[in-house]
């Protein structure tokens, strides 16, 4: 396809499509893994934001461990069409903000896998998915085997000088009933916080073989996070009222506008648990039959009160803008005190936090906006590639989740 050396990443090619999500069926605050052959399926949403009812294609595109694409022709790992039509597609109605929201699944009847593995489920125009200038959206998603036994441990990082900031994760990986030739060169693990790919730690290597065990367990950081801190949280379910997040909800001249109360630098105090959904968030009217169809749009207003720092830039961050070409950037508004911002999205329950840039060496951080706690909760997941010879590409033949709380 021409495209051997690109890692592709969850991405929009223009702005005009929103709420993007993939789940497990009936889970709209799972993550897109599904096992080779289970029956299981995943459910993919988006909005275009238009009165046009647009017929687009989807496929899924087989990749390496680190999101290049495979070498594998379709037929070689899809069991039936390389393509198919995004057939359900309507829109939206009683909504201020006119829309058109399209639904389909993968895998389904029509194509399934025949390999385990990472996929780019690739929305586009036209009838070519090898152009890629037709591409709209693409979504990775984790299609795994269960082939060898896999322990893995979430808990607050060996590391001495980190051990009230940081989180490990360590695994060990049986593979006594399963054979591996060279555990070496061809198996590599990949670590993810909350599903989070743009922090994820890949190409991870054994520190010991012995015994058909594969132990990972390292004592310089190379399997350790940033703790972080509990996500800040807001919902609008409802435009008739206000929640205790939500300051006061108007309609404007350019709809509906929702303005939350300013939130705090939280990275100088004590670490406070709540419930937090880890970045995710749920599309939901409450007065709405079907929530995809019926949600409103509304401009969200944001606002992180503090003293102006001139070397550093503030960012909005959650999984609502895990799509978008660019972070979500803060302005300082001098005369309020405040970093501002604001973002269109559909109503229903958000998490979200405030990360920093520094101007000069680039680095991103939470210290000070969020914190960061070797006590935060957060989801993890190992997912452990190995490169099958006879078929001639990565497959996922485990993947083990963990909790640094529970």
């Amino acid at each position: 396809m021409g495209f051997a050396q690109t890692i592709f990443n969850n991405k929009a090619y223009t702005d005009n499509f929103k709420s993007i999500q993939a789940f497990p069926e009936g889970n709209p605050l799972g993550y897109p893994i599904a096992g080779l052959g289970s029956g299981e399926v995943l459910e993919f949403h988006f909005d275009e934001m238009t009165t046009d009812l647009n017929n687009y294609q989807y496929a899924a595109l087989h990749c390496t461990h680190d999101w290049h694409l495979s070498d594998l022709d379709a037929t070689e790992y899809l069991q039936g069409f390389p393509t198919q039509s995004i057939t359900e597609f309507e829109a939206s109605f009683n909504t201020q903000v006119e829309y058109v929201h399209h639904r389909f699944s993968f895998p389904n009847d029509m194509m399934k896998p025949r390999f385990s593995g990472n996929y780019l489920v690739v929305v586009f125009s036209g009838n070519d998915v090898s152009d890629q200038s037709t591409w709209l959206i693409t979504y990775r998603a984790v299609v795994y085997e269960q082939m060898v036994s896999v322990a893995a441990h979430a808990n607050g990082t060996s590391m001495i000088a980190d051990r009230f900031k940081k989180q490990d994760m360590d695994i060990n990986i049986n593979y006594e009933n399963f054979q591996i030739i060279d555990p070496m060169r061809d198996v590599n693990v990949t670590l993810i916080q909350n599903m989070d790919w743009s922090s994820s730690i890949n190409n991870l290597k054994p520190q010991f073989i012995q015994n058909n065990n594969l132990t990972y367990d390292y004592n310089m950081g190379e399997n350790t996070f940033w703790g972080g801190a509990e996500y800040r949280n807001f919902e609008m379910k409802s435009l008739q009222y206000s929640s205790i997040e939500v300051e006061h909800i108007q309609r404007e001249e350019d709809g509906y506008n929702a303005y939350l109360r300013p939130d705090l630098p939280e990275g100088k105090r004590a670490y406070s648990t709540q419930t937090d959904i880890n970045g995710n968030y749920l599309v939901r009217n409450d007065l709405a039959d079907d929530s995809h169809l019926e949600s409103e749009y509304v401009w969200v207003h944001f606002a992180l009160e503090m003293k102006e720092i001139p070397e550093i830039s503030i960012f909005l961050e959650g999984r609502f803008q895990q799509f978008s070409s660019a972070p979500v950037p803060c302005i300082y508004n001098s005369e309020l005190g405040v970093y501002s911002c604001k973002v269109l999205l559909k109503q229903g329950y958000y998490n979200y936090r405030f990360v920093e840039k520094n101007n000069y060496s680039k680095e991103v951080s939470l210290s000070y906006t969020e914190g960061n706690y070797s006590s935060t909760e957060n989801d993890y997941h190992a997912i452990v590639y190995m490169y099958d010879r006879n078929q001639g590409c990565d497959r996922v033949i485990a993947v083990q989740a963990d909790n640094s709380v529970r």
